[in-house]
């Protein structure tokens, strides 16, 4: 018995060590409320991204669960909140998703967990060189009498709108949000709509895009904007004065915009938003998110670090923020889950070198912005130069009795087909969208769509050329449309935001590039699938290259190139929506504001258009593709 007590006191012994080596908060290992990801909303701006990833860190270090973010614009994130699709949304700009977020409310699918910021501000802004000038940059000032928004009058000139020359410009607030209808009410309230177009972009990013490239060449811009935002941290921007703001003005202002006169916007309290169960599944989550409270400067200087440190991400502010603001954050959970939170600063998982990664994308940003500001002007003339092929094109189209139009249509459906059949069809398709009410957006978008395949086949008709002439041409030419057919198309929309603007050009330019590779490769592919005993002969014969290409291959390969055609006018229609997220408007806006405010009939609509544009060139460009006989016919 004696000789056993020494073995028990040395486990003993050994046990109360090991326990005492190990560290106090692997032993209070944090248990998650929730068995899941918890799904934030990954709304499309820098400051939701910052608080989205504070309360992702602090929650997955203090309380031990797994997040995730599902990206996406607001209303239909707004809805996926209410669905349960979402969690929690950690921005909700109640003034601009009323309808949407108050019948969630009421139906009792969603929870507001309180004030996130209460101070976010809206208005009309333009850089500051345009009233001040800038002596730095070497810009005088262009209209140091610009005060207020009444002013404006005076200066649209200024602001000239190069789709109508006639008037200036003004970039509103993103489609389909509670304030773009607003400033759409305020630019008539203010007689503004005379002056200016009413230019609504797709999204936040190329509103921001046409902002950051008027300040980088030194241009006057007016848009409206809202803060806190990169784009007010990084650009000097002045907000132009309204008649001050009042509840009872701004509330009669909106009931009945004809006969009340417009009001500043109001400071905005921007509020978390939580799915109703997700709230009842994890209440002590829940209860931090209540707690969670940040003020509109905090969110510049966040998203000010972000700007300042080449390459910084949301998660990067985010952790800087964790290090430097404990008297913020600790105010909104206990010290037990604070001590869980701090720490040192998390670092990358990375199995490649550090030291040897390239920073490309430090290098490409400076280069463009370099290159925006030395050769924007330059661009933006060549930009006009096309900008007004386009327009005259549409001009002359909605000149064109409605009949008149369709007519022409089935008279070039009957000399592809030879038969009365596709004419017909084609016309009543064309019919079709007169009957929906969208025969001038259909205009636009038929203007746009005959412009980028027009360049789709210059470009891609001697390109395909040379690449079946040249083997060592199509070496080189294969990987590139493979990057053209590849690339994400919003990649290279970014620099052509940056030197051609908004508008239709920058959407010929994205449609040229996605939709000129089909074609490239099936003339190549024509081509070379051409009998070489017809070459032969005809070289036979004496005909040389030149007119081996045009009188046999040619000819011969002319049902593949057709169908080249064929696939690239597909896929530029296929663009419009695109298109519209950038400006270009047509078919594709009515699409993408359907989408934006959840409207299932508009979208659905605009959609059916957008098909019977599709079919009607789909049944052409198939025509004219199919091999003639003698008394063939083609339907």
């Amino acid at each position: 018995m004696m000789r056993g007590m020494p073995n028990r006191f040395l486990l003993a012994l050994a046990a109360l060590l090991l326990t005492a080596c190990i560290p106090s908060a692997a032993m209070a290992a944090p248990v998650c409320e929730i068995d899941r990801p918890i799904m934030f909303g990954g709304l499309d701006w820098d400051s939701n991204a910052f608080h989205t990833e504070v309360a992702r860190l602090i929650i997955e270090r203090g309380y031990g669960c797994e997040t995730d973010v599902l990206p996406g614009s607001t209303l239909p994130l707004v809805t996926g909140l209410g669905q349960g699709d979402i969690d929690v949304l950690m921005e909700i700009w109640r003034d601009n998703v009323t309808e949407p977020w108050n019948a969630a409310l009421e139906a009792g699918t969603v929870v507001s967990l309180g004030t996130n910021f209460p101070d976010a501000v809206q208005g009309w802004y333009v850089p500051r060189y345009v009233i001040e000038g800038d002596k730095a940059r070497g810009i005088e000032p262009m209209a140091p009498e610009l005060i207020s928004v009444s002013d404006l009058k005076d200066h649209w000139q200024l602001f000239r709108d190069p789709e109508e020359p006639d008037k200036g410009r003004f970039y509103n607030c993103i489609l389909g949000w509670s304030c773009e209808e607003q400033s759409t009410r305020k630019l008539e309230g203010y007689g503004l709509d005379r002056f200016y177009t009413n230019f609504r972009p797709g999204t936040g990013a190329a509103l921001a895009a046409a902002i950051a490239s008027a300040y980088e060449r030194g241009r006057p811009v007016l848009a409206y904007y809202w803060g806190p935002t990169w784009v007010l941290g990084a650009f000097d921007l002045v907000k132009l004065e309204e008649p001050l703001y009042s509840e009872e003005a701004w509330d009669a202002f909106n009931a009945d915009p004809a006969n009340n006169p417009p009001v500043a916007f109001p400071t905005v309290e921007v509020i978390i938003g939580a799915n109703a169960n997700f709230v009842e599944e994890a209440p002590e989550i829940a209860s931090f998110l209540r707690a969670y409270q940040t003020t509109g400067q905090m969110v510049s200087e966040a998203l000010a670090y972000m700007q300042k440190n080449e390459g910084a991400t949301a998660r990067d502010a985010a952790l800087n923020f964790i290090e430097t603001r404990d008297d913020v954050w600790r105010e909104w959970v206990n010290p037990e889950i604070a001590a869980r939170v701090t720490g040192e600063r998390e670092a990358a998982a990375k199995s490649f070198p550090v030291t040897l990664e390239l920073p490309l994308e430090a290098w490409v940003n400076d280069a463009m912005k370099r290159f925006v500001a030395d050769h924007g002007d330059k661009f933006q003339a060549v930009s006009n130069v096309l900008l007004k092929l386009i327009v005259a094109l549409e001009a002359l189209l909605a000149a064109l009795p409605w009949w008149l139009l369709i007519l022409v249509v089935a008279g070039i459906a009957y000399h592809a087909s030879r038969s009365p059949i596709l004419p017909a069809a084609l016309a009543a398709t064309l019919f079709l969208i007169g009957l929906l009410g969208l025969w001038h957006l259909a205009i636009q978008t038929l203007a746009l769509m005959v412009v980028s395949v027009l360049f789709a086949v210059l470009i891609g008709l001697p390109s395909g050329i040379g690449m079946a002439a040249n083997d060592t041409v199509r070496r080189i030419m294969l990987p590139v449309l493979d990057a053209m057919q590849t690339l994400p198309s919003f990649v290279y929309l970014i620099p052509a935001l940056m030197l051609f603007g908004l508008g239709k050009v920058p959407a010929l330019f994205a449609t040229v590039i996605y939709a000129t590779p089909p074609l490239i490769r099936l003339v190549d592919l024509g081509l070379r699938t051409v009998d070489r005993a017809f070459v032969e002969v005809a070289a036979d014969l004496g005909a040389d290259p030149k007119r081996q290409l045009m009188d046999i291959k040619l000819p011969l390969a002319l049902p593949s190139i057709m169908a080249g055609i064929n696939q690239t006018t597909m896929m530029a229609l296929s663009m419009v929506v695109i298109a519209s997220m950038i400006g270009a408007r047509g078919l594709g806006e009515e699409v993408l504001l359907g989408i934006q405010r959840l409207d299932v009939g508009r979208g659905l609509v605009a959609g059916i258009a957008i098909v019977a544009l599709a079919i009607v060139f789909d049944r052409i460009t198939q025509a004219y593709g199919r091999p003639r006989r003698p008394g063939h016919t083609a339907n």
